[in-house]
């Protein structure tokens, strides 16, 4: 059996992780039920109460997906049932676009200049290197937010850029932290990936092409993914970490399969990655089918954006050989150090609330000023700005 040598980004042991996990879940009454693959590379976790009715559903993947999964069942449970924030406050557009509590970087402020004044919800955010606090409009932040009795043209522009990257738990803050930091400059690699493809004026990034390295495969021996029709594309992003993304052609959908992942080890990148593209295609099921024909007949609808249903032809990208790329051993504190650096280094902002916390499990929001990271075209839905 191959030995996984990899840290998982994780700040103590797997093991203890998924026990803390399992242990607040039982005192809660919440029960689950955990679903794998053969090869135990790709799970699933389904949470539901005490009387059998259905919460949610977690998915994971790589070596260790059973708690991966354990805690994005948990993330999307406290997300849509538990959180409600006492942080939040209702402001006049007009008030936030020129108060100090808008962050300077944030990338909506000009363009929501052009809209009609009206009042807002928002939520506060603090700043994780010094004592400063930002408002944020509560719509681009929370996925599972309440609609206001009158929605403005404001209130539906940012509701079109809504997302829950950025969302993130853990055992300790630190680790919650790291994974949404790494989660927003994902979703905001993939969407500058997406410009560069459909030849957008303005883009971030060096992108390339790569090979898959080897031991990577050695643990997925009996993947049915056809090798020759997947194209693994990397950047080095803004914060110094490392982007990979994964393409697939396949005629189980309509759109091209996608995946990507964020690590500061190249190695770990290309692997959350791939395994993402694997529990794709293990899950994917009609309910995946009918909304990514949805996705398609939108994207075809706009001629700009329809060269992202089938991506292909990277070919004039370089390509780097890392078939012989092996595991690092970088422990958690290295991937969080370089994160607090870059963003010193950087002059960037990263901004977080507390959502939910015990002694050993932190949920967090992580919102970084000046990543587009709601420009995501994905789900169909146009969202790097027309104008």
């Amino acid at each position: 059996m191959y030995t996984y040598a990899v840290p998982s980004e994780r700040q103590i042991d797997v093991n203890e992780s998924l026990k803390n996990i399992t242990d607040w879940l039982k005192k809660y009454n919440i029960h689950s039920s955990v679903k794998t693959s053969q090869n135990g590379l790709v799970a699933s976790v389904e949470l539901s109460n005490n009387k059998g009715e259905y919460l949610t559903t977690g998915a994971g993947k790589g070596p260790w997906s059973v708690v991966g999964a354990y805690y994005k069942a948990l993330e999307q449970m406290l997300l849509q049932y538990q959180f409600i924030s006492s942080d939040t406050s209702v402001r006049y557009l007009r008030h936030w676009l020129i108060s100090e509590e808008r962050h300077c970087a944030c990338l909506f402020g000009n363009i929501l200049t052009e809209y009609d004044d009206g009042p807002l919800k928002y939520s506060r955010y603090y700043s994780l290197t010094n004592t400063h606090t930002y408002l944020v409009p509560e719509v681009l932040v929370n996925p599972f937010h309440t609609e206001p009795l009158i929605e403005t043209d404001a209130f539906q522009f940012l509701k079109a850029y809504s997302s829950s990257s950025g969302w993130a738990s853990g055992s300790t803050f630190e680790e919650a932290i790291l994974h949404g930091a790494n989660e927003l400059v994902e979703k905001h690699h993939m969407s500058e990936l997406y410009k560069l493809y459909i030849s957008h004026s303005q883009y971030t990034g060096s992108f390339y092409r790569v090979s898959i390295p080897s031991s990577i495969l050695e643990m997925n021996p009996l993947s049915t993914i056809d090798l020759d029709k997947v194209t693994l594309i990397m950047s080095t992003t803004e914060l110094g970490s490392y982007f990979c993304a994964c393409i697939l052609e396949s005629d189980i959908s309509p759109m091209t399969l996608r995946s990507s992942g964020v690590s500061y080890s190249k190695y770990h990148a290309i692997e959350r990655a791939w395994f993402e593209l694997v529990q794709t295609v293990e899950f994917f099921n009609p309910i995946k089918h009918e909304k990514d024909i949805q996705s398609a007949n939108f994207l075809n609808s706009v001629e700009k954006l329809s060269r992202l249903v089938k991506l292909s032809n990277f070919n004039d990208l370089p390509i780097k050989d890392l078939t012989a790329l092996r595991p690092d051993l970088h422990s958690f504190y290295y991937h969080y150090k370089k994160l607090n650096i870059a963003i010193n280094k950087n002059r960037s902002s990263l901004l977080f609330r507390t959502a939910f916390q015990t002694k050993n499990i932190w949920f967090v929001s992580v919102y970084i000023p000046g990543l587009e990271r709601f420009n995501i075209i994905d789900k169909g839905k146009w969202v790097i700005p027309l104008r």
